[in-house]
Formats: structure tokens, sequence, C-alpha cells
């Protein structure tokens, strides 16, 4: 006799129990009602299991074999790339659930296709490979590959289509570059004069299509990214922290490898240095030359603030020149701002400088023209491309990161309430970094 019977006909299934029949069927009922809980951490364990083990038999597909690479990763940071063909981690319970909603996904998108009765879903998850040479080549699988019928002028034609299938929090304005490297890896592969990504808002359950024409100059992009990742792993070493270099830190800190790279490590600083930082903006350079030549440029008058100035498209250009790297030549030394960074060094501190207010495009013209003015500052930290932090959070963020390495042991900043706060973050990360 069952629990299922029980709950069902409870009056048949006592019916059919002799006395002790009953008499230790109702204890074991009332055993399993003493702990309910219990029943729903089974449901979810099975849950998980059940899951992973959808993954595990999807990843059969995805063992690593040096020379094949996949078209999903091809775009994103070659480091990380290597890391995750030779050191795989199991799916954190994050990606094991987009994982899934991604399958859930998909599913539902290739039978809503089947049933419109427009369009035929000729295969799903088809391998391809498009190959660089005997030795490397992508490998991956197509979404779904679609034939559309098209009646045009009385000529009937047809014209199979790969679909990539994309979920997403919000439908993206344009396709995001790692999908169009993906989708043109299967174009390429088989000659498809174009493909089509389709987005899907998860939470608003919108759909957004992009269509995605073959381009033969995204061959040479694929190959180069595709040997430089080979080269790499062939000879037993590692490609470049490529997001680190190009200053893509969001990418790092969603990275599974982020301990391992430990991307926030900088060549020319050694570990465990203490370091000072410096505001450069507020406390090691004088920027108001470079606005007031930035005003007089803009045909304003000398006294006028950028406040001021409330025409939008002027105040636009305003922001535009001031991000210019042809106006760095006019920051001047703020006072003593050589004297502080130069006693800091006596003390065996490295200066490294900071602002949120300079994007990383005046980068090289800023780190020029500190070594004209001759103020050692040994590292820049400038704002790096899509970063929308506010200036304290913007500092915070960065004073942990450098913390994981370095003893960050002063700071020097106009605010000293963003002092503070930096300095806390830092002490924090380095104890954390310590006890572990």
């Amino acid at each position: 006799m069952s629990l299922d019977n029980y709950l069902h006909d409870r009056n048949e299934a006592e019916t059919a129990l002799s006395g002790a029949e009953r008499e230790k069927f109702e204890k074991w009922v009332s055993s399993i009602l003493s702990d309910p809980k219990s029943i729903a951490a089974t449901i979810e364990d099975a849950l998980k299991s059940g899951m992973f083990s959808e993954w595990e038999s999807e990843s059969i597909n995805h063992k690593f074999r040096l020379g094949s690479y996949y078209p999903s990763m091809v775009e994103k940071c070659l480091r990380a790339q290597a890391y995750s063909y030779l050191f795989p981690e199991p799916p954190t319970a994050e990606e094991l659930a987009i994982f899934a909603e991604g399958k859930a996904i998909h599913e539902l998108i290739a039978l809503a296709l089947r049933r419109s009765g427009l369009i035929s879903v000729e295969g799903s998850e088809v391998s391809v490979d498009l190959e660089f040479s005997n030795e490397a080549k992508l490998h991956g699988r197509i979404d779904d590959l679609l034939l559309i019928r098209i009646d045009k002028a009385g000529e009937k034609f047809k014209l199979f289509v790969p679909l990539e299938i994309k979920s997403a929090s919000t439908l993206p304005d344009e396709p995001r570059q790692s999908h169009y490297y993906q989708l043109s890896t299967y174009l390429l592969a088989q000659d498809y004069p174009l493909g089509v990504l389709l987005y899907w808002a998860k939470r608003e359950g919108r759909v957004k299509a992009f269509t995605i024409v073959k381009d033969d100059v995204m061959r040479a992009v694929l190959r180069e990214r595709v040997f430089e990742l080979h080269e790499a792993l062939k000879s037993g070493g590692l490609p470049q922290k490529e997001a680190s270099v190009t200053r893509d830190y969001g990418q790092c800190e969603r990275c599974s490898y982020l301990e391992r790279c430990n991307p926030y490590l900088i060549d020319s600083i050694p570990a465990n240095s203490k370091v000072s930082l410096f505001d450069l903006d507020s406390v090691v350079l004088d920027t108001s030359q470079k606005r007031r030549a930035i005003i007089q440029d803009l045909g304003l008058s000398p006294s006028s603030r950028p406040s001021d100035i409330h025409d939008d498209e002027l105040k636009k250009k305003y922001w535009e020149m001031l991000d210019s790297p042809k106006y760095v030549e006019f920051d001047l030394p703020a006072p003593q701002a050589p004297d502080k960074v130069y006693e800091q060094l006596k003390l065996g501190r490295v200066p490294i400088g900071i602002s949120s207010s300079r994007r990383d495009n005046l980068l090289e013209a800023t780190r020029a023209r500190l070594a004209n003015l001759g103020i050692p500052i040994f590292q820049l930290i400038l704002r790096e491309h899509g970063n929308y932090d506010t200036d304290g959070k913007f500092k915070t963020r960065w004073a942990s990161r450098l913390g994981i390495n370095y003893d960050v042991v002063e700071i020097f900043d106009r605010d000293a309430v963003t002092s503070s706060l930096i300095m806390k973050s830092a002490q924090a990360k380095r104890t954390q970094t310590v006890e572990k």
C-alpha cells in the first residue's frame, strides 16, 4: 500500500489493510507528517540533481579537445577561455538556472514556430565546424535550422536560415558582439547567406529578432582569435588577460576564474606592496586652465563656467572636448602635488592615480602629461567604457580590488567621506584575502 493510495482513497485503503498493517501504515504516515519540511527538501534536492544531470548530459558534447573551440566563447576574454578548457568547473546555481531557462525557452520557441504553419523547423542542435587549418577549428551547434518558403512574383523559393535563440533580462538595441561572433561562425561554416538572432525578454515576454548577413571579413577575425588561443594552449602557456588589458573589468567580476586569474595584480607593482591612491583631478592636477581653454574654443566668455552653459548642444560639445586627449596638455600640477607624491615614495609607498571623471581613452595622454610634469604616478585607473558608477562607488570598488593584492595605506581625495569609505573598503578586502 502506498501513500498515493492512502491519499486518494483512504477508506478503501483502510478496508484492504489488516489491523496490524493499518497501525503500521498510520505510524508511517505520522512519521512523515511530523517533519513535513523534509518533503519540500526532497523535491528541492531532486530538482537540483535533475538540473545538474541535464547540464552534465549536455556537457558531454562540450568536452575539451585541443584545436576545437566553442563559437559561443570566441569573443570573450582569451585567458578566461583557456581556463574554462583547462580547469572546467561545475556550474553555479545561477548558471544552472540560466541553462535550464534557456533550454525551456528554446523548446517553447521551436514548438511555437512549428505550430505557426509558416516556418518549418528542419533541425535542432545542428552540429557545424568552421575549420581554419588541420589544427584548429570552431565547433558548435545551431539552435534551430529553419526552412522558410517564399512566394515572390509568382515564383517559389526555399531558404534555410540558422536561428540562434538568446534569453535576456531586457531586449538589446542591437545584437551583442559575442552572439554576433557565434552566429557568424555558423553562417561561414555552412555558407548560409544570413541567419537570425532571436532575443526573448524573460521578464517582459517580448521578443526581438535581428537578421545577420554573412560577412567574409569575420573569417579572418575569428581565425586570429582562435589561433591566439590555440598557440598559447599548444605551447602549454596561457593567452593574455584580455579583459584586464582592455579594461573590461565588468567581465572580470562576473568571471568564474576571477580568483585564479587575479586580474587586479598590476605587473609593474609587486604583490603586497604598500600603495597610496591619489585623486588625479582634485589632488594631482589642476584642470582649471584646461576648462578655460575649452570655454574659449567654444567661443564663450572667459569668465563663463560649465554651469553657465544652458544650450544642450553646446553643453554636449563641452563634455566631448573635455574628454578629448587634445586638452590634456593644459593640465598643470596642483599646489604641492609633486611634493605629496614624492613624500609617499620616500615612505616606501607606490603612488597610484585614480579618476572617475577621466575616461580610459585619456589613459596614454594623461600618462604622458604626468611624465612631462615630473610627477611619478606608477599606475593610472580611469573610468572604463560602460562604467556609470558614482565617484564614490567607482573609487571604493577600485580600492577593494586593489586591496586583494596590496596594502592601501592612504588616500588623497578632496572628499573626506569618500576617502574614509575607500580606506574601509580596501582594509576589509585585504583582511578577507589574508584570512583565506
